[in-house]
């Protein structure tokens, strides 16, 4: 049903699949990777932020035929010694920045995916600790 309601509402379904990307290789650290640093909710949450910022910024560069390639480079180039630095390591973020970079400038994508961020840290809360053998968040 959501499925079907995010896909009347966005009219290039390429767009949405770049997108959904970074969501499903941060739930794959959450539940395969429970107690690595990158998939903690710390990490997660900061270096998403982070990492959409500095894409949406990059991509108010203007864009051409011939410079398509620099935003898209720009991005994780600023974006990952930048969370390595903080020690907010957290891949997905880098492959958020690549996308976030080569849209347009939209404030309001950023605030949708960073919800979408929580709502899998929520649920993987929820469910990584209905196990004995599992704990997440780590300390």
């Amino acid at each position: 049903r959501l499925n079907s309601f995010i896909m009347t509402e966005t009219a290039d379904t390429t767009k949405l699949s770049l997108v959904l990307a970074p969501l499903g290789a941060l739930t794959t650290l959450q539940y395969n990777l429970t107690p690595a640093p990158a998939s903690q909710p710390r990490n997660a949450i900061f270096a998403q932020v982070m990492a959409l910022t500095v894409a949406n910024l990059v991509s108010y560069i203007p864009f051409s035929a011939k410079n398509a390639w620099f935003r898209s480079a720009l991005a994780p180039a600023i974006v990952i010694p930048a969370m390595a630095k903080l020690g907010i390591t957290h891949p997905p973020a880098g492959a958020a920045s690549i996308v976030f970079s080569s849209m347009k400038n939209q404030w309001a994508n950023m605030g949708i995916f960073l919800c979408g961020v929580s709502i899998t840290i929520i649920n993987a809360v929820l469910i990584n600790n209905m196990s004995d053998k599992r704990q997440y968040p780590t300390s």
